[in-house]
């Protein structure tokens, strides 16, 4: 029997329906890093994805022009290892998920979902988990 795949119904839906994540990554040396990723707005006012789900077992990340300092890349050409941390302050419920990451340098391959992104980090889920009642205050956002 092979091992089940990480992401479960509950965990793929979850995950489509944020606007953000943290991302954590760390060097070879083990400092580490950690950025909020949010939807990138379109044109028409709606949001490119957070995230691309192709199975149960890979997210895709894009990465688009930031600060420039390239952490998360950069920290992910030397160490593989990534954590995502997907946050609901509304029904105060968190999912981590970890696993290792490659980068894909074709900016089109994925074209069709982020128009801008300059390339994509994909996962290899090999956890997810969920926390409910996360400690986390009760949040509205408006």
């Amino acid at each position: 029997m092979s091992d089940p795949a990480p992401l479960t119904d509950d965990a793929v839906a979850f995950i489509r329906e944020q606007a953000f994540l943290i991302v954590a990554t760390a060097d070879a040396t083990g400092d580490s890093d950690c950025s909020y990723r949010g939807r990138q707005p379109r044109a028409d006012g709606a949001f490119e994805p957070l995230v691309d789900i192709p199975d149960r077992r890979t997210l895709v990340l894009p990465d688009f022009a930031g600060n420039n300092l390239f952490n998360t890349i950069g920290n992910l050409l030397v160490n593989p290892a990534i954590a995502l941390l997907f946050v609901d302050f509304v029904r105060q419920t968190t999912w981590l998920v970890q696993g290792r990451a490659t980068i894909d340098e074709d900016a089109g391959s994925r074209a069709h979902l982020w128009p801008d992104a300059r390339r994509y980090v994909v996962i290899e889920v090999e956890h997810a988990q969920a926390r409910v009642d996360a400690a986390l205050p009760p949040l509205v956002l408006a």
